[in-house]
């Protein structure tokens, strides 16, 4: 019995995580948020690992590139890669510290700015739905399964 739950478990997680793809709903509802053909184009071309940028960039607002990896949980070349094609993108502008010509900067575009917003949108979206969901289950039964998950994603081969 054990094992099918296991099996259970893992099937729904694997099925979650492949909802994040390139045309998931999560996309889908940002586009729908909006009417500007060339807002929906950016959207179109953006990973979960873009927006998770964009997302902290629009919480923290201009920033040194190499502060990101911590807030993203993304290695530097991520966030550097990552950084290049907003700026390609037209999302972000990168720029130098004027003190430190070395150190990159980088902070929102206006278009930026509006792809963070449908972002926080989406998150309040998803977090009332969640906690409708949640309600079902007792504080102390959520924690075991917050440990639980954490426990799983801790595994190591």
């Amino acid at each position: 019995m054990m094992a099918t739950l296991i099996d259970q478990l893992m099937s729904e997680l694997n099925q979650f995580i492949a909802q994040d793809s390139v045309d998931d709903q999560e996309k889908q509802w940002a586009m729908r948020q909006t009417t500007d053909p060339q807002l929906q184009a950016v959207l179109k071309q953006l990973s979960t690992t873009d927006i998770k940028m964009i997302a902290v960039l629009g919480q923290v607002g201009a920033s040194r590139a190499k502060a990101l990896p911590a807030p993203t949980g993304l290695s530097q070349a991520t966030i550097s890669r990552g950084l290049t094609k907003l700026a390609r993108l037209g999302l972000a502008v990168k720029y130098r510290d004027l003190t430190n010509n070395k150190e990159v900067l980088v902070r929102l575009t206006p278009t930026g700015q509006q792809v963070a917003q449908l972002h926080t949108q989406l998150d309040a979206a998803i977090a009332q739905q969640a906690q409708a969901i949640a309600d079902d289950y007792s504080d102390a039964e959520l924690a075991r399964f917050v440990t639980l998950m954490k426990r799983i994603r801790e595994i190591r081969i």
